[in-house]
Order: C-alpha cells, then structure tokens, then sequence
C-alpha cells in the first residue's frame, strides 16, 4: 500500500483521494510548508506527495521541491499550478504539472503504476540516534559503539549533540576543541582512520530552546554523502525540541535501558512522549538493556513492558569500562558485545 500525503487546501479532492484504493493517506491536508517538512520528517515512508503552490508561503516552490526531496529522496509530487507559477517549475519522472485540482484519478492511478516502478525508496540504517534516561551510559556505549565499527566501505561520524552534557570529548581525550571557521565540517576532529567525531554543537546552537529545525537536517543530510555510518548521542531531556528533529531524521534509534525498577520507570516515561507525543513509530525503535548483572530484571519480562519494540541486545557492566575510559585499553570481551549489536543495526 502506497503512501499519501496531501497539502493542497481543497476538501473536494482530498476527500476523493482518500478514497483511492490501495493508498494511504498519512494526515489530514496540510495547511503549511513548515508543517509539511515537520511531517515529512516524521513519517519513515512517504510514497506520493499532492502539493498546490498557494501552501508555499517561507520558500520559492522549488525550494520547497528541493527539501521534500532531501528528506524523501525519490518521493512522487503532483504539484498543481492553478494561477500559473511566477517561476519555472520542470517536470521529471517524479514530479507532473497539473494546472488545474480537477483531475482525473483514475488516469492518474494508470500514470502512477507505470512511473512509480522504480521510485519506491530503499531506506537504509545510515543514521542511528543513541537515546535513554540520564546516567544509563549513552555517550559511553556510543563512543564505544563506533570505535568498533570495522567498516571497510567508508567512514563512521559520531556526532555528540547533547548540548547538555558534552561527554565524548572527554571520554576520547580530545584537549584541542575546533572552532567553527567556514562551515561546520571545519569542526570535524579525526579519531583514527575509520573514525570521525563532532562535537561542540554549542557554538552553532547557543540556544538550546530555539535550535533551528532546518539546521539539523541540513547538517545530517550533508554528512550522508562523507560517511557510511552517522551515530548520534542525545539528551535525555526530551524538553529539548532539537532532539525530536534528530528522531525524525535518523533511521533508527537505539534506546538503553537499565534492567532494574527505577530504569524501566524513566524508561517508560520517556518512551511514551517519543511514541505518543512525537509519533516516532515503534518500528524505527531499539531496546538495548545496559548495565546488566546477575540481579537484573530479565529480557523477558522488559519485552513484556515493551511489546512493540524490538529488543536487540544486552551490555554487561563490566569493571574493566574504567579502564577503557582512562587508559583508552579496548577489551575483547566488550568489543565483541558491540560487534553483535553492530549485525543487529
């Protein structure tokens, strides 16, 4: 079943495209462009977009064309023309002129199944988002995390955007703090051959209230083409609107959870206003319980809680972390829980 989104201010037509069989619609029709991306971000799959000019009011159409596309790469958009567009518009084989709402939507199924073929995205788990309640380990399982990755197709970025917090650049002993000079790869500190960090996000968002919605996604859009892998720390103070925004554009978010009464609480709490206030679907969500010994609560039951979500593995606490952390020592047998969880994502 494909995918729909309409944002065309006519009741009329929307109504007979939710009528269309073997299609979806994924919201009530959309009255703006700045809410259009904000839903575009949301929804993991968005097969067709019905777009009339007079919704576009902060960009030039194509502008907006050209953001729909970096959220949702081979996205199908009927753009209406209605009172003749002042710029040049060119169509493709995945954007058709219509200038008039009056169309025909049985000729347009016919045209949908003969171009549609091969504009079904393949998403790939290229941006993983690392989440959980404060104290459960976050930067330190996804510095380790991409330490570990051996990846032989191209490089891993670790990005900290904890404006909070800012714990991996003391976890990887970094002294020297770049400054921004002309854009934000400037910032980009190598690690070793395979790695890349970022960190020090407070220089480009000083204001942890009002972190510009666009500026992360362009941020994380630019990266996609430079590495194979893209992990993200968060806060846990989901008050922090920007960590939303990171939800919407990754692919997947791994959340950790400690294994005993107090963690499965803070980890309920905060799951619900993911899943229910931010609408991030269950699907694109990952349970690792972390911290685990003889006296934990057991997998069983934490899926039980959490029947929706997927759990994808355990990290022990081990002794040896401080080691790690101090002396930079890698120990087997952690590196191989990461490993393990690595094939899962």
């Amino acid at each position: 079943m494909k995918k729909i989104l309409t944002a065309i201010g006519n009741p009329a037509l929307n109504g007979k495209i939710k009528m269309m069989e073997g299609y979806e619609v994924l919201a009530e029709d959309i009255v703006s462009d700045d809410e259009l991306l904000e839903v575009l971000q949301r929804e993991e799959i968005v097969d067709i977009l019905f777009l009339c000019k007079n919704v576009v009011s902060h960009y030039t159409v194509n502008e907006l064309i050209d953001l729909v596309r970096k959220i949702h790469e081979n996205i199908f958009i009927v753009l209406f023309n209605e009172d003749n567009l002042e710029e040049t518009v060119e169509e493709d084989d995945k954007l058709k002129l219509y200038n008039s709402l009056d169309i025909d939507l049985k000729l347009f199924e016919q045209l949908l199944q003969k171009e549609m073929v091969t504009n079904i995205r393949k998403y790939t788990s290229k941006v993983v988002a690392i989440s959980g309640a404060s104290g459960i380990g976050k930067s330190t399982f996804s510095t380790f995390l991409a330490k570990n990755v051996e990846n032989a197709n191209g490089k891993t970025l670790l990005i900290d955007f904890d404006l909070d917090e800012n714990h991996i650049k003391t976890i990887l002993k970094i002294k020297k703090i770049p400054q921004y000079k002309d854009n934000i790869k400037s910032m980009i500190v190598n690690v070793n051959k395979n790695l890349d960090v970022l960190f020090n996000l407070n220089i480009l968002f000083p204001d942890k209230q009002n972190v510009n919605f666009f500026a992360i996604q362009k941020m994380i859009t630019d990266f996609k083409s430079d590495y194979q892998l893209i992990l993200i720390d968060t806060s846990s103070n989901l008050e922090n609107d920007y960590t939303k925004r990171i939800f919407y554009n990754s692919d997947k978010i791994v959340f950790l959870l400690e294994p005993n009464i107090l963690g499965i609480k803070k980890a309920r709490d905060m799951l619900e206003v993911i899943g229910n206030d931010w609408r991030v679907s269950d699907e694109k969500l990952y349970i690792i319980v972390n911290k685990t010994n003889m006296y934990e609560i057991s997998e069983n039951i934490i899926q039980e809680i959490f029947p929706t979500i997927k759990i994808i593995g355990k990290m022990k606490y081990h002794d040896s972390y401080n080691l790690m952390i101090n002396r930079d020592i890698n120990k087997r047998e952690i590196k191989k829980e990461y490993e393990k969880i690595l094939k899962k994502l």
